[in-house]
């Protein structure tokens, strides 16, 4: 089963706007068999995904592996910061 990485945010959010271009070239680089890429807006989260993972701040980025082992980060990260947090 392939890394996850699951981005919540909302389109009033300033710091999700500022984050989008960064997390957008980084999904291009590594989204792969292995690694997907999904995005949430909290605006509209029908399964109510923010709240399974304890979402309290947006931007907020999630990567699980195996759909359980999961780690988390409120705010926006560089493109270094958010590739090594998606691949260590």
């Amino acid at each position: 089963m392939p890394k996850k990485v699951i981005k919540f945010w909302a389109g009033w959010c300033g710091p999700c706007n500022q984050y989008a271009p960064t997390f957008e070239k980084v999904k291009q680089e590594l989204q792969s068999e292995q690694i997907e890429f999904v995005e949430i807006n909290v605006e509209n989260d029908p399964e109510g995904l923010a709240g399974q993972y304890g979402v309290r701040g947006i931007p907020h980025t999630v990567v699980t592996y195996e759909g359980a082992n999961s780690k988390s980060k409120s705010g926006g990260m560089s493109e270094e910061d958010l590739r090594q947090f998606i691949l260590n």
